[in-house]
């Protein structure tokens, strides 16, 4: 008997410090109508894509396992984006040196925040990029075959 009305003065009390407040005026959504609880994206403020097609130059300095430290002073690139939809993007880097050059073809994707950018250089290595501003662009190319070798360039657009 003691313990059935212990029980009911538990339930008493769990009762009696229930819900105190006053609902709030309006409708509260429940949790299922949430854009987390359904999956639906929340929006964000829009970022812009840049746009990077078209051929880029510049200047680029170094390390090479077998050089050492170097600016490439008989080296020029060119950068070419032929294609773009939306942040992805695909074309070609161009060395030249010596009186002979080579192409390597390249795909990469921007970021969401718009400012930077991946790229992968078919058979040669990745290259992150900085967009830093509507025609100047740096980027930081990492090859780890032999012989490793990174370097930082310099582009501007032509």
């Amino acid at each position: 008997m003691k313990s059935a009305l212990t029980l009911l003065v538990v339930i008493l009390a769990v009762l009696a410090c229930g819900c105190t407040a006053a609902a709030p005026s309006g409708t509260v959504p429940s949790l299922a109508a949430t854009p987390a609880a359904t999956g639906t994206p929340v929006a964000t403020a829009a970022v812009s894509i840049p746009d990077l097609t078209g051929t880029w130059t510049g200047t680029m300095q170094g390390y090479d396992e077998d050089l050492g430290f170097t600016d490439y002073p008989n080296l020029t690139m060119k950068l070419t984006v032929d294609q773009q939809h939306n942040r992805l993007f695909s074309g070609h880097l161009v060395f030249l040196g010596n009186g002979t050059g080579s192409s390597v073809d390249m795909a990469g994707v921007i970021s969401r925040d718009g400012t930077t950018f991946t790229m992968v250089e078919k058979g040669s290595g990745y290259t992150t990029g900085t967009v830093l501003g509507k025609d100047e662009i740096e980027l930081t190319y990492l090859y780890d075959g032999e012989p490793y070798s990174v370097a930082v360039d310099t582009l501007k657009r032509v």
